[in-house]
């Protein structure tokens, strides 16, 4: 896979995996709420939290690795009078070279859509 593809997809399935616990009904209220009655959240260096926006950092660090090789082969014979013999070697050398890359990517944490502060709080 690569480091493109990897990082759109992380992305992607981590906004989606949000979204989806937001809209799940027995702990949406509880996934970056949006109307959450002005409740002080804990401090924390690696998120976020202003008015009604709130964000974090994704952290990577990726491994790449390259890999070069390359093979050598060779085959002789020696015939004798009706005897044969066939001889066959191959020879490989792999050279490996790993890189790590670290970054992080700031994004915004999708809002909670439903207003779960007024609806469980109503009859109380």
């Amino acid at each position: 896979m690569e480091i493109d593809e990897f990082v759109k997809s992380v992305l992607e399935k981590v906004l989606t995996g949000i979204r989806e616990a937001q809209s799940n009904e027995a702990i949406g209220a509880f996934v970056v709420a949006g109307r959450d009655g002005g409740h002080e959240y804990p401090k924390n260096a690696r998120v976020s939290s202003s008015a009604r926006l709130k964000s974090t950092i994704i952290d990577f660090d990726i491994a790449v690795t390259v890999e070069t090789g390359g093979k050598t082969a060779g085959s002789g014979g020696v015939k004798i009078a009706g005897i044969g013999a066939d001889v066959k070697g191959e020879t490989s050398t792999t050279d490996t070279r790993v890189s790590r890359i670290q970054f992080g990517v700031p994004i915004m944490l999708p809002e909670n859509q439903r207003n779960w502060y007024e609806e469980l709080t109503k009859d109380a």
